[in-house]
């Protein structure tokens, strides 16, 4: 799974910053927006900055990289308006001088990027141990709010969005396989391989229908949500798309301790009821989340102790899904 930036190195980290700051001020000059000062967030799939501006008010400046397509840019900003329509409190774009959501952005040597300018949300992200059994619970109305609120979603005519299954699923796949020495042995990249195997034949089995599939975040795990006051709020969408809302559930469970996977469903099913015996397929799900997951950061090597880390817990998910063990809510004895 690719990466919107280089930063494979120090060096092109630096470079990637100085080119996208250029283009972040560039961008400032389109909006109508009086602001006073530029703090650098991060660099993930695009480069992120706080704009404060005029009596308190802040907005998020995101850098696409010029390979993005900016037709799926103001895809993803046209279902989180909606969204916000629906009484939902998330980031909504906010239109330049021309109108537009998305504006494209020049450095000082003629490089192009594409900007986009979003309302600021407040609020402090929990680690895990921070949380509640109320904040965990929280969690999982939120993501039942999000699925109901976008139950009767009409996309315009040019809506591109990417569709999260087996199409999906057997490219990052197949990137793992080819990738995962550096943080998967030879012999437990087999458990994986069977485990793909399991996941794509039931996606083979799935169908979509207005319950359980529709547009949902897919990235909706605890370093996505905020809270002020004791409520969680939804950030980063750039990952959405189509897909199963047990998937959109899995990304968000990915990172959570059993006892707490209990507590989020607990708060999905408290406004939205999932289907007599849903803990397979959600299981399905999770593997689908995990192989993903280490696709995605196979190429970083800054993640690879991390990942090597994880192996021992990781192998004994995949042998209790391959044995038929539920796994999801009780913890796992780890072979160390």
């Amino acid at each position: 799974m690719a990466k919107g930036f280089q930063m494979d190195t120090e060096i092109n980290r630096k470079d990637t910053l100085k080119q996208t700051k250029q283009a972040a001020l560039y961008a400032l000059q389109k909006y109508e927006i009086n602001w006073n000062s530029i703090h650098f967030i991060q660099i993930s799939e695009h480069v992120t900055f706080r704009i404060a501006a005029d009596q308190g008010e802040s907005f998020l400046l995101r850098i696409h990289s010029a390979g993005k397509n900016p037709k799926e840019i103001s895809s993803e900003l046209e279902w989180t308006t909606a969204m916000k329509s629906k009484g939902i409190t998330l980031p909504v774009a906010v239109r330049n001088r021309e109108g537009s959501l998305v504006t494209t952005a020049y450095t000082d040597d003629g490089k192009q990027y594409y900007a986009t300018l979003l309302t600021w949300v407040e609020g402090e992200r929990l680690e895990k141990g921070e949380h509640t059994e109320e904040t965990i619970q929280k969690m999982g109305e939120l993501m039942a709010h999000l699925h109901e609120a976008s139950a009767d979603f009409s996309p315009s005519t040019d809506f591109s969005r990417p569709s999260w299954g087996i199409h999906t699923f057997e490219r990052d796949w197949a990137h793992l396989e080819l990738n995962h020495r550096h943080f998967i042995s030879d012999e437990a990249i087999e458990l994986y391989s069977l485990a793909a195997q399991k996941v794509t034949e039931l996606l083979k089995t799935l169908t979509s229908n207005e319950h359980d599939f529709g547009m949902i975040h897919a990235d909706l795990h605890n370093g996505n949500i905020v809270f002020f006051e004791g409520e969680p709020y939804p950030i980063d969408f750039g990952r959405c798309g189509f897909g199963y809302h047990l998937y959109d559930i899995a990304q968000s469970i990915l990172g959570l301790f059993p006892p707490q996977r209990v507590l989020f469903m607990k708060g999905y099913e408290r406004f939205r009821q999932l289907h007599d015996e849903y803990i397979p397929k959600l299981e399905a799900f999770f593997i689908m989340a995990l192989i993903e997951a280490y696709s995605f950061h196979a190429d970083d090597s800054a993640e690879w102790d991390g990942l090597i880390e994880e192996q021992p817990y990781a192998e004994a998910i995949l042998k209790a899904y391959l044995n038929g063990t539920s796994f999801l809510f009780v913890p796992l004895e780890i072979s160390i």
